[in-house]
């Protein structure tokens, strides 16, 4: 099972902790829009063989739920239940998010488990790509954070360097597995991440784009299969060097939650590959039940 875990804005959804580039200088945001493009992405996973479970938010104060690439990390496991790795933010306001996701995550089906000390946002530091796991640091993710999520991870693990403005590794970093490569922009990572990233799957499966592009968006589209469905700020020439490559760009409209909120198609999920038969989906969080009640307001 593809899975992807959302989460909707609110009715009285708006900028809050405006932590990265975008937010800070962003006109107020639109709630009904906002929900309006988030349903939006929801249904173009769900049309393209995703599952998304859709986790509404409880308190207008919870503002940064919707970008739930830091709600946890889903790690599959052989013949047990997965995991899912509860995040430590950055940022206070978003502290008591996870508190919501956990108990979804148990009635999933999951073991909750606390990563350590440090900071670690979780899915949006996290990539893998030819088996491998990719674990960022250095944007908001500490060192120390890194290393107590490491230990959870199956397999080969890479450890990667970013650097404002990627803070997260989600924006430096983009697999696209479909066309055996990694969109890649060396700006804003430490040269010897990069050299181990050439190291590892050799430089020619490396396509670079530039800090400038990554303001536009360049790596955060979410790739499904053959389609990236990205935003549409991403800059003309990197959608013609994606559509090169193989794959097929679906411009993705969202002035509300990227534009102004700083978090785009990839910022608004946690993937997890998982067993199905290892997991619970409650129907009151299925897409079509939380549509309704987005569709109900015209939101």
């Amino acid at each position: 099972m593809d899975l992807f875990l959302m989460s909707p804005p609110g009715r009285s959804w708006a900028l809050r902790g405006r932590a990265n580039f975008r937010s800070r200088e962003a006109a107020p945001a639109d709630a009904r829009g906002a929900r309006r493009e988030w349903l939006t992405l929801a249904r173009h996973i769900e049309a393209r063989g995703g599952t998304v479970v859709a986790l509404p938010s409880p308190s207008d104060v919870l503002t940064g739920m919707p970008y739930s690439a830091e709600c946890g990390q889903v790690v599959a496991r052989e013949g047990q239940a997965p995991l899912f790795l509860l995040p430590r933010m950055m940022s206070a306001h978003r502290f008591a998010e996870r508190d919501h996701w956990a108990p979804l995550a148990r009635r999933m089906g999951m073991e909750v488990v606390e990563p350590g000390p440090g900071v670690w946002e979780a899915h949006g530091d996290v990539a893998t790509f030819d088996g491998v796991t990719l674990l960022f640091w250095g944007g908001r993710t500490t060192w120390e954070g890194l290393e107590a999520a490491a230990r959870h991870f199956p397999g080969e693990v890479l450890r990667l360097q970013v650097r404002e403005p990627a803070f997260h590794g989600n924006m430096a970093v983009l697999p696209l597995p479909a066309v055996d490569r990694l969109l890649v922009c060396p700006d804003v990572m430490a040269p010897e991440s990069v050299a181990l990233l050439e190291q590892r799957f050799g430089e020619n499966r490396l396509v670079r784009v530039t800090e400038a592009d990554i303001r536009r968006y360049a790596t955060n589209g979410l790739p499904l299969g053959r389609d990236l469905l990205a935003p549409t700020v991403m800059p003309p020439h990197v959608v013609d060097l994606v559509q090169g490559l193989g794959m097929r760009v679906v411009p993705m409209p969202m002035p509300e939650l990227t534009e102004k909120g700083g978090g785009s198609s990839r910022c608004l999920v946690s993937r997890a590959s998982v067993d199905a038969g290892r997991i619970q989906l409650p129907a009151e969080y299925r897409l079509d039940a939380v549509a309704k009640d987005i569709e109900a307001d015209g939101g």
